[in-house]
């Protein structure tokens, strides 16, 4: 019986080394989020948010605020969990443009977002994107003139292949590779993922993974 959960437990660690490996020493995720999602919320608060306390340095996220979006042929578009939904994920879009290459201040954003009250959410609030560094005005001219840049469409696009194959929200993908059994590891295991991928490369130093 000991045997075969060691035999158990080396073939899953093989798994979590085949299905994500580092590029120069790093690994990015890419999280597609809508943000009226539970799922996303879960995932943002238990999964990256520790994840990221213990591998940040090996790390490159892009957040996607756009989820399940559709587009309709005059210009407007319909989310998944409505208006608040919308507004919400415009919100994020503007914040995180704001915060750009700033990869810390952008988790700690999104995970404010994303854990109770859910301010922009649930609230309609600017009270993350002003703990942020956003101002309130500059916020604000961002969520109601979306005609002034191109942040929708940016998101769109890239989270149309994502949504598409793996089919629901948050949609995880690992260095631009959309793969479904990844994205569920991940969706669970977050840090035991990235642990494996950068234990595989000798670089990181990084040692000790658990599942």
């Amino acid at each position: 019986m000991a045997s075969r959960l060691i035999l158990i437990t080396i073939f899953i660690s093989i798994s979590y080394v085949d299905c994500v490996q580092t590029v120069n020493g790093r690994v990015k995720i890419f999280i597609g989020l809508t943000s009226g999602c539970p799922n996303a919320r879960n995932f943002i608060t238990s999964q990256l948010v520790p994840a990221y306390a213990e591998y940040g340095k090996f790390l490159d996220l892009e957040f996607v605020p756009w989820g399940k979006t559709e587009r309709h042929e005059n210009g407007t578009v319909t989310c998944q969990f409505g208006d608040n939904d919308c507004w919400a994920n415009r919100l994020q879009r503007c914040v995180l443009n704001h915060l750009r290459g700033n990869t810390d201040a952008q988790l700690q954003y999104m995970a404010c977002e994303y854990r109770q009250p859910y301010p922009a959410y649930q609230l309609g609030s600017f009270q993350c994107a002003r703990e942020a560094g956003m101002g309130i005005a500059a916020a604000d001219f961002c969520v109601n003139n979306p005609q002034m840049d191109t942040l929708d469409e940016e998101a769109e696009a890239k989270s149309t292949d994502p949504i598409e194959i793996i089919g629901v929200v948050p949609s995880i993908v690992f260095n631009d590779n959309i793969d479904v059994s990844t994205h569920w590891q991940a969706f669970r295991r977050l840090a035991s993922v990235v642990c494996f991928a950068l234990a595989d490369d000798s670089s990181t130093g990084v040692l000790g993974c658990q599942i």
